[in-house]
């Protein structure tokens, strides 16, 4: 075996880089279903909302719930990069899942026990929904952390799952709308919500197993080996950690003495990663400014064909498979700010088509069927360009720093795409307000 000193380190050759744990079809389906915990939630509420407006309609829900769910995500976001990983990733994420399950059986159960339109009910359900952005948090925070620190088809695959977890959500709800038809539309949400969240639950719970599962084995020791989850662990014989700043994660290093406090990195701030960062950060925020401005409000506001019960499914089912494929095929790019240029500032002009296929379909009495047309295009580009800038900026966010901060760059890129979220759901209430100006619907139009 060839070695080579370098600064008082010995590099392992190709021989033994074979020492690396494999991560293999396995670890990127555990990925996969990792990206379908971190969001399903949120995907579960949305995928669900009609059930929402049915009971609380005149508060708007599909606007509101955005605006409160991510409210408390952001202070306990930036609370965790704000200090270098307060709680293991471990903790966070047994929290998140444990905490999500709950609170996904309770909320159906608080809402269909009040009035329809209480104020009382919203209020409570309203509260729910502030907790679970603080649930949110430490998931997001916990699985965007830990990912970072595991090679980029990893990260792919759990961004992939992140967009697979809306489809997975819309397809149970398309079937639980399918099967609970009692002849009363109070009922069939009543029942539909009941089933379907306590389904999501179950999920979550698999997601919960898998994961301790996972960490558990070698792979997790071996890229965790620097958090706070295996900090002092040993990989195989020898203590072999990866070096840091490499990006690519190609090479083992094996030291001949434990590291010292002479020898560990400065700690980084929070605004010394925002500089490393600044171009990352800001786009993923952007990515979310125009997402949200237009999805789910916007685009449930709107007709879609002669569909009824199922139109508004249909049109986040339209948004989550494309947002999965986008998603899904920046695993075929090299990741760039260019790219991440072109493709999150380019989405800038859905804002000014998606309004201008309303005034058509309103005030130029356009023909409904072209109008539904243009609105699937609309939602199509919506979600690829997220699913797409959304890769990408997480892909290229760990690329940018030290190995030692790599969770704390992804973690930053979640906080980020949070706060672009929050933003977004605010200028959603001016894209409504707009849109309530151009003209309205019918009930028979836009019967749920």
């Amino acid at each position: 075996m060839e070695l080579k000193e370098d600064q008082g380190s010995i590099e392992i050759t190709e021989e033994n880089k074979k020492k690396e744990p494999e991560g293999g079809i396995k670890m990127k389906i555990c990925f996969i279903i990792f990206g379908i915990g971190s969001l399903l939630t949120w995907n579960a509420i949305l995928s669900d909302i009609g059930f929402f407006i049915n009971f609380q309609g005149e508060f708007d829900p599909s606007t509101s719930f955005s605006f409160f769910n991510f409210a408390l995500n952001i202070v306990f976001q930036f609370i965790m990069i704000w200090k270098k990983q307060l709680l293991s990733y471990k903790v966070q994420l047994l929290f998140g899942l444990i905490a999500s399950i709950i609170t996904l059986v309770i909320l159906p159960i608080v809402v269909v026990s009040f009035e329809k339109n209480s104020t009382s009910g919203f209020a409570l359900t309203a509260i729910l929904i502030l907790f679970q952005g603080l649930v949110n948090a430490f998931c997001c925070s916990g699985f965007y952390g830990l990912t970072s620190f595991f090679p980029m088809e990893m990260i792919i695959s759990l961004s992939t799952g992140q967009g697979i977890s809306g489809i997975l959500m819309n397809l149970i709800g398309y079937i639980v709308l399918a099967l609970v038809d009692t002849g009363n539309a109070d009922d069939d949400a009543k029942y539909g919500a009941i089933i379907f969240f306590t389904i999501s639950g179950v999920i979550l719970l698999i997601c919960l197993i898998i994961l301790l599962f996972s960490f558990k084995t070698d792979y997790f020791k071996y890229y965790l080996s620097k958090t706070k989850d295996f900090k002092n662990s040993n990989i195989e014989n020898g203590n072999l950690t990866r070096p840091s700043g490499d990006e690519n994660n190609e090479h083992l290093v094996e030291t001949s003495e434990p590291e010292n406090e002479n020898q560990k990195s400065t700690e980084i701030t929070f605004f010394e990663l925002f500089k490393k960062l600044i171009d990352v950060d800001l786009l993923s925020c952007y990515i979310y400014i125009i997402t949200f401005a237009l999805f789910p409000s916007c685009s449930i506001s709107q007709r879609l064909f002669e569909l009824k019960k199922y139109r508004v499914i249909t049109i986040i089912t339209i948004y989550n498979v494309f947002d999965t494929v986008g998603r899904s095929i920046v695993s075929k790019i090299k990741p760039t700010k260019t790219l991440c240029y072109i493709f999150i500032c380019g989405r800038t002009i859905l804002l000014f088509t998606f309004i201008f296929v309303f005034y058509c379909d309103r005030q130029l009495e356009l023909d409904p069927v072209w109008s539904s047309i243009l609105l699937i295009i609309n939602v199509t580009l919506l979600a690829l360009t997220n699913g797409i800038g959304t890769s990408l900026s997480f892909g290229l966010a760990p690329t940018l720093v030290p190995d030692e901060i790599k969770g704390r760059a992804g973690s930053s890129v979640g906080f980020f795409n949070i706060f672009g979220i929050f933003i977004g759901t605010c200028v959603a209430f001016l894209t409504m307000f707009i849109m309530g100006k151009i003209g309205t619907y019918s009930d028979e139009e836009l019967t749920l």
